[in-house]
């Protein structure tokens, strides 16, 4: 690469991440153009190269959590009636797959006393009947996430992206899941809730990849119990130790997911 291409890359990337800082205090739109997604994903990609910040994973995680809030405040569902309420909570029983830099945004939560004061030792064995249980297992069994205390959510501003898309419009189906019944019914989710999360997750994911970082999608519970016991867990990870080599994975992901990924790992490489 010539020292002129190298001098346009440097300000290709300049001004991504102008962009994106002021993308990240509007939201974005439910259909974002490329080149939004990708000034955002600099911004990200830029918080998990800081080397002297330990704690860069869980502040990309924050990133990209508060652009799904940002973005649904600013263009929120109009069309659509949610019908979750405060201490609906049947979602809360179901399987979990979140990011090694979630996992860590939400040990800091418990550590720091968040979680509605329970201590990091009672989250943990909260979480233990979860580790190992099989998605499929998870229907019906009545099994509750661990951060879930009197019907609400104890870390609800530190939720996970995938918790922020749980939207439900019709009660009775949710009802019917957590009971293990009617199984072949689908939960209609609010598509705006799900469009922003999926907006910012991608965001998340492609500076991860573009960071050399795997992007495989942890069991909650198994995952907390990880980053809150492994010592310097976070450090660790960002120094490129699979951590959490002994937690579930989800085996798949939506192929547009996927490809979107990709695509915004790649441009932010070449």
């Amino acid at each position: 690469m010539s020292e002129a291409t190298r001098q346009q890359r440097r300000r290709e990337i300049r001004d991504r991440v102008k962009t994106g800082r002021q993308l990240l205090g509007k939201g974005l739109p439910l259909q974002p153009k490329t080149s939004e997604i990708l000034a955002i994903a600099q911004v990200v990609k830029a918080k998990l190269g800081e080397a002297d910040n330990p704690r860069r994973a869980s502040e990309a995680a924050e990133l990209a959590q508060t652009l799904a809030e940002t973005s649904l405040a600013a263009r929120p569902p109009t069309q659509q009636k949610i019908a979750c309420t405060r201490g609906c909570a049947y979602c809360c029983h179901t399987f979990v797959a979140i990011t090694p830099p979630e996992a860590f945004r939400l040990a800091a939560a418990v550590r720091s006393g968040q979680a509605a004061g329970m201590s990091a030792d009672a989250v943990r064995e909260r979480g233990r009947a979860l580790v190992g249980v099989s998605p499929e297992a998870r229907i019906g069994g009545k099994l509750a996430c661990p951060l879930l205390v009197d019907g609400g959510c104890s870390v609800y501003r530190f939720r996970p992206l995938v918790c922020r898309q749980a939207t439900s419009l019709d009660v009775d189906v949710c009802i019917d899941e957590f009971e293990g019944r009617n199984l072949a019914a689908r939960i209609p989710i609010s598509g705006v809730h799900l469009q922003h999360a999926s907006n910012a997750h991608i965001t998340l994911l492609g500076a991860m990849r573009a960071s050399g970082f795997a992007t495989d999608a942890l069991e909650l519970a198994a995952a907390l119990d990880t980053a809150l016991t492994e010592p310097n867990a976070e450090a660790r990870w960002l120094a490129g130790e699979d951590v959490f080599k002994n937690v579930s994975r989800q085996v798949t992901r939506e192929a547009r997911l996927e490809h979107a990924i990709s695509h915004v790992a790649g441009a932010l490489t070449a």
